[in-house]
């Protein structure tokens, strides 16, 4: 029986033992814990209205969050602009790694006026103009920007004259198209029945006759045939050989006596003058044969 009770009573001793064990490491823990949170953070004195003021931040703490600490240390608004002074008057950075001070050497927070702000905002702005006119001066940005509106404005109006070129191709296509449908509508592309053909009431006229050679011919076809260097017969067979050509005389079915009769009293009632003569008839009429055969109008 007392073996029993002795027992028992060394079972009680040892759970208080080790209950008392577990409460100590319990408090050795938190006492360890507080001590790296304390070991986290920072301590700053101030000096306020003749009195010293201690701030107490974590390192973890961001600069604009220990400014508005500062701020409201010295009473002042947490939007103010302010800047730290120590005992010697040199400026101290306001962020996590500031140096430490001690209660004989407190730091001393000093808002920065309008006054301040506004020199400094125009100082930058002096210094962004002044670098602003360097860049300009270096790569030329004013000269470029004028060079490249000048190419844009040149740029946007051959677009619109392309553009017109094209429209007003389209549109002589158009009429061509419906003007030989009209003629092909009439009674098979003739004005007249085969039993009611004109005959030619006289001779051919009769003019030296110029053989156009294939370098004439392909010339002919260029804008910029030269007009003075050809005489009156050969205008009249070039002028021939354009309406052969475009297939006039085929699709309006033209009697080629007929037509070299026109051509020849075209060329009689040309009066002699310096300029709306025989010869400007010809310029005008090779520049619109020439804008044909550029333009692929001949359908």
């Amino acid at each position: 029986m007392r073996d029993t009770v002795s027992a028992l009573l060394n079972l009680l001793l040892l759970k208080e033992t080790l209950r008392s064990l577990n409460s100590r490491q319990r408090t050795e823990r938190k006492g360890s814990e507080m001590g790296s949170a304390s070991s986290a953070d920072r301590m700053i004195y101030l000096y306020v209205d003749g009195r010293i003021q201690k701030v107490v931040f974590s390192r973890f703490c961001s600069p604009c969050d220990i400014k508005e600490l500062f701020c409201t240390a010295t009473g002042l608004s947490r939007n103010t602009t302010i800047s730290l002074l120590d005992s010697t008057g040199a400026m101290v950075s306001i962020d996590p790694t500031m140096p430490n001070n001690t209660e004989s050497s407190p730091y001393k927070v000093v808002p920065i006026t309008g006054g301040q702000l506004a020199d400094k905002e125009e100082l930058f702005q002096n210094v962004l103009t002044q670098v602003a006119e360097q860049f300009s001066r270096a790569f030329k940005i004013n000269e470029l920007k004028t060079e490249v509106t000048n190419r844009l404005a040149m740029l946007e109006k051959r677009v619109e004259l392309e553009g017109m070129k094209v429209v007003e191709i389209e549109k002589c296509r158009s009429d061509i198209k419906k003007l030989r449908e009209e003629m092909a509508s009439r009674n098979n592309s003739s004005f007249l029945d085969e039993n009611k053909k004109l005959t030619p009431r006289r001779d051919v006229p009769s003019y030296p006759k110029y053989m156009l050679s294939q370098q004439t011919i392909d010339a002919l076809r260029k804008p910029a045939f030269d007009v003075w260097l050809w005489e009156s017969n050969e205008m009249l067979s070039c002028l021939e050989h354009m309406y052969h050509d475009l297939g006039l005389v085929r699709d309006f079915n033209i009697n080629p006596i007929m037509m070299k009769r026109w051509l020849l009293c075209i060329h009689d009632n040309y009066r002699n003058n310096p300029f709306h003569n025989f010869r400007h008839c010809f310029c005008v009429t090779q520049m619109m044969y020439s804008m044909i055969y550029l333009c692929n109008l001949q359908v």
